[in-house]
């Protein structure tokens, strides 16, 4: 919350209200996975060859698990995500010499796909991305990443039931699912067309609006999409974009990074110039205030919140 660096559990079903349930301590970063439980990963050596671990937390009765342990440590190390009905887990792992896809679930902890390592280079975070996630039906997984030095394509779509590969191309970035079914959203790096992958039909065109869409994320149980786009300018402004023809468009204001707080709920941060002292990203930085927009009644207000890490439920739940 604002004013405070301790990570909490809140009730954001008024999310211009939002209610603390509960203080989680630790300098992980949490995924919300239920509406009790939480998982995080850690690695001792960041940036050398060391332990990792993939692990849980029941934040009610303080219950942990370890899901996974490896030697690890690199980048991407320990990213991961969860099927809708919590039967699965994809992760990473990231070592010197290579990066690889598990997939854990009733038939075991077996390897996807293996990646080239991750070499040294500078980071754009308007192209580069890491997303993993589940569509929301559970049938598929996807890992679209643009930072491993060759093997596996970057764009991967595989089989939940078998890690079987469904669907791969060599370059792509800033993907996610559709709120419903298996259709996953994306584009390739340096490029603006936003594509659809379709088990049924394979790839298309999204819209027709050509835009460099940053991050975008889709509303549980509903059919929309936001993210974000740079102007001509540099500035970030959020997008709504409603499938099958439902209202969408441009939101008012500098804002940057959207996140479904609830199925009506949208939240934001404002960005200001950072000019000259950008260094090498983007012309515009985060000050420290957020809103929240409301669907529904298509107003903002400022947010008490200060960071969000995840919300629940997750398309597909």
């Amino acid at each position: 919350m604002q004013g405070s660096n301790s990570k909490v559990l809140a009730d954001v079903t008024d999310a211009a209200h939002p209610r603390t349930l509960c203080t989680i301590k630790g300098n992980w970063v949490p995924q919300l996975v239920t509406q009790r439980m939480v998982s995080w990963s850690a690695t001792q050596n960041p940036g050398q060859t060391g332990p990792s671990v993939l692990a849980t937390l029941d934040v009610f009765s303080g219950a942990t698990a370890v899901i996974a342990n490896w030697q690890g440590g690199f980048w991407m190390d320990g990213v991961h995500a969860w099927s809708p009905d919590e039967s699965a887990i994809a992760y990473v792992t990231s070592s010197a010499s290579a990066v690889n896809l598990h997939l854990l679930s009733g038939g075991g902890d077996r390897i996807i796909a293996t990646y080239g390592s991750v070499p040294g280079r500078g980071f754009n975070p308007d192209e580069d991305n890491a997303y993993l996630g589940f569509s929301s039906d559970g049938k598929y997984l996807a890992l679209v990443e643009t930072f491993t030095s060759g093997g596996a394509a970057h764009l991967q779509i595989r089989k939940t039931k078998d890690g079987s590969l469904a669907y791969s191309q060599a370059n792509g970035t800033m993907a996610t699912w559709s709120s419903t079914g298996s259709q996953l959203y994306f584009r390739e790096p340096s490029k603006t067309a936003i594509k659809v992958w379709d088990p049924s039909s394979g790839v298309a065109d999204l819209f027709a609006l050509q835009q460099a869409w940053i991050r975008p994320i889709s509303d549980a149980g509903d059919t929309y999409a936001a993210y974000g786009v740079r102007d001509s300018s540099g500035n970030p402004h959020v997008w709504i974009y409603g499938y099958n023809g439902r209202s969408g468009g441009q939101l008012g204001n500098v804002r940057s990074s959207p996140i479904f707080l609830n199925s009506s709920s949208l939240f934001s941060y404002e960005e200001t110039p950072c000019t000259p002292n950008c260094g090498p990203g983007p012309p515009t930085t985060a000050n420290g205030k957020t809103f929240v927009y409301n669907l529904a009644t298509q107003s903002e207000s400022a947010s008490s919140i200060a960071t969000v890490y995840g919300s629940w439920p997750r398309p597909g739940q």
